[in-house]
């Protein structure tokens, strides 16, 4: 957008008030040719207009950016977080520290609330009037006890912390916002501490927030970087919605400036990294493919962004520190070191501020600054203004609009001849209208019939087909149906939760798996993050047991059959047992938890999908019984009609183990004699005999058990989907009656109060009805501002 926020709130509130002055008119026009029984009416519709028309003016005067912030492993999230701000005053350190939501509210006075959360080892309360330094220290200790003691007390709950600052990102970055625009930014955890309920609480308002994902440029690991560019997805994912309101920081990307072929590396890598993240999140997202594409990607080196800003502090102790800390980037400021003392203190002010410039410059902040401010002009106003408008609709445009048609139809129909006819019109449209609603509902209703019906045969046993399949197939029919195939892939999550759920499954079992088979226990990947720490830690021990059982190498990766004949052999066997028994035991508690998380992702992306489906079949039966009673105004609001009416759950139960079997052996025994093989002997001896199995073996049945459970999982969701379509349809049909009804006895009132003459008919009414008509049509547009995708 070429515009400034300001100007598009403006424009927006503009033709609001317009409305106003042109319901104001038409209702003091109309109320000269009106009977005195019709004011209340419309001074009650003049009121709600009012009313509504305050709270859109208040909504666009002071609207809320909330900016979440999120990163992979070692991104410098926090940093970011501190560089918005301006001030270190959120915790930074090697290890993941972000163990809470914390949440930075715009205020010129400067206070810090730690929320009073379960189980709380730190202290609670509100501190106002405290410093950068205050704060900082408080939310550290606040996050080190809660990691210290989390995996004594696995129910602890998060921190959670709202800090109000002066933070620089609205006071100095010139952002442009609406004057009286509400900022806040949340700090959102890492990934090993989103499934806490209080975190998941700040997580949700991320849905109506611009997001900021960084990513860590220096690792260079391809294991690693692997891993990175599942965490990019896993936090896409929570974030919730489209990529396109999400900005990519590529951050330390400082780090080739250290290489002989720099620029060209960096240049290389921004490319590699930008396509790897487009096609990690096409093949997770496919329903967003097109934003991906366009997807926001930003160089960035946080901490020499930061020093900058520090640096130019009047505190000249402060600055100094700032000064000695940016010798280790000597690369960004090289140009301006080599004139400078080597002790920093003997640096003048004039020095520190060309450093402080050299370090903004190449770090690339004001690029950053500058993308960042182009993404919320572009975004924003879309994030705030359509669900503003269609607030203020629901609450009395659409009334006002309906009720100026209806009655002033209803008036040109009010004669005995006009009016009988309209009576019978009002039967006839309600009739096309019902068949209409019906045949669309049955139209969407069918594939989803169909699936139910193969799903129960396949119950059944009458059915030996795929049931994932078949509702590819499903998906596919109604991509192929108006207006449901200008939808693209946006139903794919209907059916791309199997695959999300498999590589959760096999990325968890590979873990456990190399573990075993090199020896050496490594839980490190993004959804083995996702899980408790109170099972992750168990799952863990029990690991390095079975490696300590010798349970490693060849043994896990090929499997064994064991005979154990000796007392100790047979303790060794039992150990064993009760070790891979356990691991059953703390792998289904990881997996249920990995396979939770992934559900609730996938549920959402459903949840998602079925809004889309639904939205456009709203928008489908709108347009289409408005062709047939054009005067009688039928609006059928989403934010009323498509909610969700009833959670989603998958339900997903996984077993594993091996047993030992009590088995007799011949063994041979000798004397003296027969040690000199003179004399045989044969005695019977007991055994434990085991075939212990590979660990591909002992984890190949998690996929097989999936692939069990995939139809109880389509019949559930066929069946919530169903559901909500029935609310949906029920929901549409009370909704046109009722208009049907107001707008009969506004012709039944008009038939009874108002003789109209020819003269009147063609003088006054029928410009009152173009007016009417005008009206609506205004209303209409207002109601379509900014509804497009982000």
């Amino acid at each position: 957008m070429s515009k400034q926020l300001d100007k598009i709130f403006d424009e927006v509130e503009f033709k609001a008030q317009q409305l106003g002055k042109y319901w104001n008119n038409f209702a003091t026009e109309i109320s000269e040719h009106l009977p005195d029984s019709y004011q209340p009416e419309m001074q009650e519709l003049s009121i709600k207009l009012e009313e509504a028309l305050n709270n859109l003016i208040n909504k666009l005067r002071y609207p809320t950016l909330t900016l979440a912030t999120t990163g992979t492993t070692s991104s410098g999230k926090s940093t970011l977080v501190n560089l918005l701000c301006g001030a270190e005053i959120v915790p930074v350190a090697v290890s993941e520290m972000s163990a809470g939501a914390v949440t930075i509210e715009y205020n010129p006075e400067k206070s810090l609330i730690i929320h009073e959360t379960p189980g709380a080892l730190w202290e609670c309360g509100e501190w106002k009037g405290i410093t950068e330094d205050q704060i900082y220290q408080r939310l550290y200790q606040v996050m080190i006890s809660y990691i210290d003691n989390r995996e004594k007390q696995p129910n602890l709950a998060c921190p959670q912390s709202t800090i109000f600052y002066p933070f620089r990102l609205l006071k100095e970055s010139q952002l442009q916002l609406p004057q009286g625009t509400r900022v806040k930014i949340l700090d959102l955890p890492g990934l090993s501490y989103v499934g806490d309920q209080e975190n998941a609480k700040v997580i949700k308002q991320c849905r109506e927030a611009l997001c900021i994902v960084t990513y860590n440029s220096a690792e260079t690991d391809a294991q690693k970087v692997k891993s990175l560019l599942q965490e990019v997805v896993q936090q896409v994912k929570d974030l919730g919605g489209s990529p396109a309101r999400m900005l990519f920081i590529l951050n330390r990307i400082d780090v080739f400036r250290a290489d002989k072929e720099w620029p060209e590396t960096e240049n290389r890598f921004i490319k590699n990294t930008i396509y790897s993240i487009k096609n990690e999140l096409t093949d997770h997202l496919t329903e967003y493919t097109q934003y991906i594409e366009n997807l926001q990607v930003v160089k960035l080196s946080t901490w020499p962004a930061l020093l900058a800003l520090q640096i130019q502090n009047n505190d000249d102790v402060f600055s100094a520190e700032a000064c000695r800390i940016a010798k280790n980037f000597p690369r960004l400021i090289e140009d301006v070191l080599d004139d400078l003392p080597g002790n920093v203190q003997k640096w003048s002010r004039h020095d520190r501020i060309r450093v402080s410039e050299a370090l903004w410059q190449k770090s690339y902040a004001e690029e950053f600054q500058q993308n960042l401010k182009e993404h919320i002009t572009q975004h924003f106003p879309q994030l705030v203004i359509p669900q503003a408008i269609e607030q203020f609709n629901v609450a009395a445009g659409n009334a006002v609009a309906e009720w100026a048609t209806q009655t002033t139809t209803a008036i040109l129909n009010s004669s005995e001849k006009e009016y009988k006819q309209e009576c019978e019109n009002i039967l006839y449209i309600r009739l096309a209208i019902e068949q209409f609603l019906e045949e669309n509902d049955k139209n969407l209703r069918k594939p989803f019939e169909e699936i139910d019906t193969e799903i129960k045969k396949i119950f059944a046993g009458q059915s030996k087909n795929d049931a994932l399949y078949q509702l590819q197939i499903t998906i596919s029919k109604i991509n192929e149906k108006k207006p449901y195939n200008e939808l693209g892939n946006k139903l794919r999550p209907l059916f791309g939760w199997r695959q999300e759920l498999k590589k959760g499954i096999n990325q968890v079992l590979e873990a456990v798996g190399t573990s075993l088979d090199s020896g050496r226990v490594n839980l490190d990947n993004p959804n083995l993050k996702r899980a408790s720490f109170s099972h992750i830690k168990p799952l863990e021990n029990n690991l390095k047991r079975l490696i300590g059982l010798k349970y490693t190498a060849s043994i896990a990766k090929n499997g064994e059959t064991i005979q154990a004949k000796t007392d100790d052999d047979k303790k060794k066997l039992s150990q064993l047992n009760q070790e891979l028994n356990e691991l059953s035991i703390h792998l289904n508690h990881v997996m249920e938890d990995v396979l939770n998380k992934i559900s609730s992702q996938e549920i959402e992306r459903i949840y998602e999908a079925v809004v889309e489906l639904l939205n456009c079949h709203l928008s489908h039966l709108e347009k289409g019984v408005n062709d047939i009673a054009p005067n009688i105004i039928i609006r059928f609001p989403e934010s009323q009609l498509n909610q969700v009416k009833r959670e989603l759950l998958f339900r997903l139960n996984f077993e594993s183990g091996f047993s030992i079997k009590k088995e007799t052996w011949k063994e041979e025994t000798r004397s003296f004699l027969h040690w000199l093989w003179l004399i045989p002997k044969s005695e019977t001896r007991s055994s434990d005999n085991a075939t212990i199995p590979s660990t591909e073996q002992l984890l190949k049945n998690w996929n097989d058990q999936l692939q069990l459970a995939e139809p109880e999982i389509i019949k559930e969701m066929i069946s919530w989907l169903l559901e909500q379509i029935d609310y949906l349809n029920k929901d549409v049909k009370k909704i046109q009656n009722d208009i049907f009804d107001r707008y009969q006895t506004r012709l039944d009132k008009a038939h009874q109060e108002i003789t109209l003459d020819y003269e009147k008919q063609k003088n006054v009414w029928q410009p009152m009805e173009r007016k009417a008509q005008g009206l609506a049509e205004e209303f209409t547009i207002l109601g379509k501002l900014l509804r497009k995708e982000d």
